[in-house]
Formats: structure tokens, C-alpha cells, sequence
């Protein structure tokens, strides 16, 4: 990995991923001069996607949620660089991939103090011709054995000590291999076993019920998470 420090500005770059690296790669306006934008999505911002010499990446700055995120949208109250949410995360993304789990690879992460706070963003592998399962299910149902392995992929990231803070049905991706990724680790973290592997089931599942409330076509019945809970348990025949 290689850090650049600039003022009031660290950024992390991942060997080898660019030729140059530079803090542009962090704005949106700068891959738009190089019309090497190819898309966006709109969350509690707008998410980028990007494309480098054939690399396809996910350019997103950091937003905070809630009430707080009304009145303070990007700010963070800096307690150290590497605990900052940019470079947390890009270290436990490359943590996870050495680990050859289903997750995005990191590329590159910032982060700019400003006094006390620091603002951050972070540039990781997006993942070519996935879905979300909520853009699926919207869609049509799902086979067995995508539930199972859904459940196989939960299992496997919780074996690993791997604790999502979010995980719900938009952090979960099928691609055009019929393989599940899992996205979005801000927060994440490495943990001993516990009941948080509980609670990020039952979190999941929040999720599932809450999207089909929402949709008049949503293609999730009682049975899919039965067949989920069955890959997560490994009781899949």
C-alpha cells in the first residue's frame, strides 16, 4: 500500500492499482473531465461509478445518517487516521479479500481533516453485472439454492469474525455468475463470536420484511428464509 501525506490530506493507495496516483481520483468532477464516469446511484449521496484503464470502480464520500446527518451531512470528529471510516474500511475490505471472501476489493482511500473533524471517501472494485437483491426481488422470486448460498455467504463472513454493521437486502449482490457478494463494510469490523451474528440475521431479515412492505412486488415469502437459515446452518440437501 502505498501513503501520501499532503498538508491536511492522507491518502492510502493500494499497490499497483494506478499509474499515478494523485487526490483527484477522489473527485467526481475530475473523472467527469476524464468522461470516465459511467454511472451513479443516489443513496444519502451520490455514489460514482468510474472506470480506470479497465478497472471498474465505486467512488463514494462519506455522509452521516440520522438526525445528526441533517446538520452535520459529511463531518467526522477526527480521533486518528487510521480509525478514520475511509481508511477502517479500506483496511478491513483488503483484510477480507487476503481472506478470499465475496467482498470488494479496496483501491484507495482519503481522508481531509478540517480542525477537530476530517471529511473522508474511498474508491473500492465495483462489482460488474450484479444486482442487489432488492433490485431481484422486485423483479421475480429467487431460486432455492440462491437463498442457500445467500445463507452459505452470511455464514462464511461470520466464521470469520467479519460484523457488518448494516447488513440488509441492498448490501447483498447476486452477479451474472450466480455468485452472492456482500458490500458496504463502514463500520465494520473484526469480532469475537457473539450474539451480534444473531442480531445481523435477524437484521437481514428486518430488512427483507421491510422492502416487501414497501414494493406491491416483492418476491419474498416465509420460505426463502427458511432456505436461507438452512445454507447459514449448513443443513442444505
Amino acid at each position: 500500500m502505498q501513503i501520501h501525506t499532503d498538508h491536511n490530506q492522507v491518502c492510502w493507495y493500494a499497490d499497483g492499482a494506478f499509474p499515478d496516483p494523485s487526490p483527484q481520483l477522489f473527485d467526481p468532477a475530475w473523472w467527469q473531465s476524464q468522461r470516465q464516469v459511467v454511472g451513479s446511484a443516489m443513496g444519502r449521496g451520490v455514489t460514482w461509478f468510474v472506470k480506470d484503464q479497465g478497472q471498474h470502480l465505486v467512488l463514494r464520500h462519506y455522509y452521516r445518517g440520522g438526525m445528526v446527518g441533517k446538520v452535520v451531512r459529511d463531518r467526522f470528529w477526527f480521533e486518528g487516521v487510521e480509525s478514520s471510516r475511509a481508511m477502517a474500511e479500506y483496511r478491513l475490505l483488503a483484510t477480507l479479500c487476503d481472506l478470499g471472501l465475496p467482498v470488494p476489493r479496496p483501491f484507495a482511500a482519503r481522508m481531509v481533516k478540517h480542525g477537530p473533524f476530517y471529511r473522508a471517501d474511498i474508491l473500492i472494485e465495483r462489482i460488474r453485472g450484479a444486482k442487489d437483491l432488492v433490485a431481484l426481488l422486485k423483479q421475480g422470486p429467487l431460486a432455492d439454492d440462491i437463498w442457500q448460498q445467500i445463507g452459505q455467504t452470511v455464514r462464511q463472513l461470520h466464521e470469520a469474525g467479519v460484523y457488518h454493521a448494516d447488513l440488509n437486502s441492498h448490501n447483498v449482490l447476486l452477479d451474472k455468475a450466480g455468485k452472492i457478494w456482500v458490500i458496504d463494510f463502514d463500520k465494520g469490523a473484526i469480532r469475537a463470536p457473539g450474539e451480534w451474528q444473531k442480531a445481523n440475521l435477524e437484521r437481514l431479515l428486518r430488512s427483507f420484511n421491510k422492502e416487501a412492505q414497501l414494493h406491491t412486488s416483492f418476491h419474498f415469502v416465509p420460505k426463502n428464509w427458511q432456505t436461507l437459515l438452512a445454507g447459514y446452518q449448513g443443513d442444505v440437501r
